[in-house]
């Protein structure tokens, strides 16, 4: 994950994200993020299974099980790298870095 560019003014996770030819139904975008503590993000399904975010490797936060068009928001309040993955696709994930 370290290659994968950090994004920062970021407050929203597309999960599923589908382009035309080219499939990302198992990814999150972006997949890293910088934010202050304090900041809400939301993580929205815009893909065609359901799909979900939760800290890895200790459950802290979960957004459940969300279906197309869904979102939920979580607040980072604690400073820190917050890992996440989909538990119905375990090969997903992604990180906020809490400042």
């Amino acid at each position: 994950m370290a290659s994968t560019p950090i994004e920062t003014g970021v407050v929203t996770v597309k999960i599923g994200e589908t382009k035309i030819g080219d499939s990302k139904e198992y990814n999150y975008s972006p997949v890293r993020i910088r934010i202050k503590a304090g900041t809400a993000v939301t993580f929205t399904n815009v893909g065609k299974l359901n799909h979900d975010a939760v800290a890895f490797p200790r459950r802290e936060w979960d957004t459940g099980d969300l279906a197309t068009g869904e979102s939920k928001t979580i607040t980072f309040t604690q400073p820190g790298v917050h890992y996440y993955i989909c538990t119905p696709h375990p090969w997903m994930y992604g990180e906020v870095i809490v400042e």
